[in-house]
């Protein structure tokens, strides 16, 4: 084998790493909502128990990115596509961070009723795991359209954090609701994490647009 199947080899190793990465830590982000809804303390607790296996794989595509820079030295735009694996790989781990502390009220509440559906962070949830599985396309074909149309679609999440917050904030007003104040509390901040794991995406979808452009897609995107 020559030394470009060598390349080609390694770098179809890599990205079946990211791949895996990347699977588990959609599947676990979608388990942690479901979990949530349902206030199953089982599924919440495999959420929380499997996060060591993202955590172990996302380290290991740290050794293996750099031991691939270093055998093969990739030039220029080829470099940082390479050297973006592991800045995606971060991202996408703490996203799988993200999965865990949704888990984790999932847990605090078990036992009680949900004082409000999830309506509305269902939706949320949908148009995150859209996004995820939509990056991972963008990064491998290099694809800037995508990229610009996965980082517009987080306008959408925050307006659904936007809708949730300030609904509980009235919920929270009513005396009726009193008991649950919080839960409340903590379904706000499952809104939050779910924001926040849109917000690393985005970061995913600069750097592409960075790496293909040379530019800044925050700045492309506001002219």
């Amino acid at each position: 084998m020559d030394r470009q199947q060598h390349l080609e080899a390694n770098f179809h190793r890599l990205k079946s790493m990211l791949s895996d990465l990347m699977e588990r830590v959609r599947f676990n982000l979608v388990k942690s909502v479901e979990a949530l809804e349902d206030l199953d303390e089982k599924k919440a607790e495999e959420v929380i128990n499997s996060d060591q296996i993202i955590d172990n794989l996302q380290r290991k595509i740290d050794m293996e990115t750099v031991n691939f820079i270093g055998r093969f030295q990739p030039l220029a735009e080829d470099l940082r596509y390479i050297m973006m694996m592991i800045k995606l790989a971060t991202d996408l781990e703490r996203i799988g961070d993200l999965a865990v502390n949704i888990a984790e009220v999932a847990i605090a509440n078990t036992g009680r009723s949900l004082v409000k559906p999830l309506t509305h962070m269902r939706k949320m949830m949908a148009i995150v795991e859209s996004m995820l599985d939509n990056v991972i396309k963008a990064y491998y074909t290099r694809d800037i359209e995508l990229a610009k149309s996965i980082w517009k679609s987080d306008e959408k999440v925050d307006d659904i954090y936007n809708f949730i917050r300030n609904e509980i904030i009235e919920k929270m007003k009513e005396p009726e609701n009193v008991g649950f104040t919080d839960q409340l509390i903590d379904l706000m901040l499952v809104t939050r994490f779910l924001e926040r794991a849109a917000d690393h995406i985005t970061n995913i979808c600069e750097e592409v647009y960075f790496i293909v452009e040379g530019k800044n897609l925050k700045e492309e995107m506001r002219r």
